[in-house]
């Protein structure tokens, strides 16, 4: 593990700015710290800021089935899962889809559900957020790609998974993509502790050296197709079992290291 830096996008006064958060203490900077970290020369207490989505990304792509755990859990309880094409999902590559960047709301917002969903599940994730824009990489060079990680919670509505042709509403909705509160830089992606919790009792634990594809790998898979940029976001899969969640739940992520995402569903 290198040095660990911890980088926000905060709103002091209603302006947004990305930040380095060292202790409770936020060095604002002059723009995103992808390529450079220039400070501007002015800091704020961490209590005097509003924390925002710790990235502004083009695309958001994420990957399903991607923890054993997970993938048994989904053929116990709902069958042999199909693909749109009405296939079981392959084995031999991730299963990728995209969510929308509005989809994205930051550490402690409010989770609003769409007013005709029913059947609101956690997935809690490790993302990748892109450093330097990643096109046709090799694995072994998908790491020089990734400038820091996050935790991320890839909501979705299984009535909708299940019966739309597409995911753009059951996993793509306003609000189905809490992310932060920091990108973390410096770690060892490859192996961090995952924890799911809901009002404080444990759903989801599990470790991402367990996915079945590993970030690298996922990452190398996806720019064979999509050019990823600065600022882009890859979730990288849920493990064991979701929960349908309900008004006044509070859903914590917390992976070893990088942090703990917390937001409440509102009405």
């Amino acid at each position: 593990m290198c040095e660990i830096s911890r980088f926000i996008r905060f709103a002091y006064n209603g302006s947004p700015a990305y930040g380095l958060l060292t202790n409770d203490a936020v060095e604002e900077l002059k723009g995103p710290p992808f390529q450079s970290v220039e400070p501007t020369g002015r800091s704020f207490p961490l209590a005097a800021v509003k924390l925002l989505t710790p990235c502004e990304p083009s695309k958001v792509l994420a990957v399903g089935l991607n923890y054993a755990s997970h993938r048994r859990h989904v053929e116990k309880e709902e069958g042999i899962f199909v693909t749109v094409a009405g296939r079981p999902a392959p084995s031999d590559r991730p299963v990728v889809f995209a969510k929308f960047p509005t989809s994205l709301i930051p550490h402690e917002a409010d989770i609003v559900f769409p007013v005709d969903a029913t059947n609101v599940h956690f997935e809690g994730e490790l993302a990748l957020v892109i450093g330097t824009v990643a096109k046709g990489v090799s694995v072994a060079d998908a790491r020089s790609r990734v400038f820091g990680v996050t935790a991320c919670n890839d909501l979705v509505d299984r009535e909708w998974l299940l019966g739309d042709l597409q995911w753009f509403r059951a996993k793509g909705s306003d609000g189905f993509g809490p992310i932060g509160p920091a990108i973390v830089t410096g770690l060892d992606y490859g192996s961090l502790a995952l924890e799911t919790r809901v009002n404080g009792q444990v759903r989801q634990s599990s470790n991402t050296s367990e996915l079945v594809f590993s970030p690298d790998v996922l990452l190398s898979y996806i720019s064979q197709y999509v050019t990823l940029v600065p600022g882009d976001v890859v979730f990288t899969g849920t493990p064991g079992q979701t929960q349908q969640v309900r008004q006044g739940d509070v859903i914590e992520v917390a992976i070893e290291h990088v942090g703990t995402l917390r937001n409440r569903v509102a009405g």
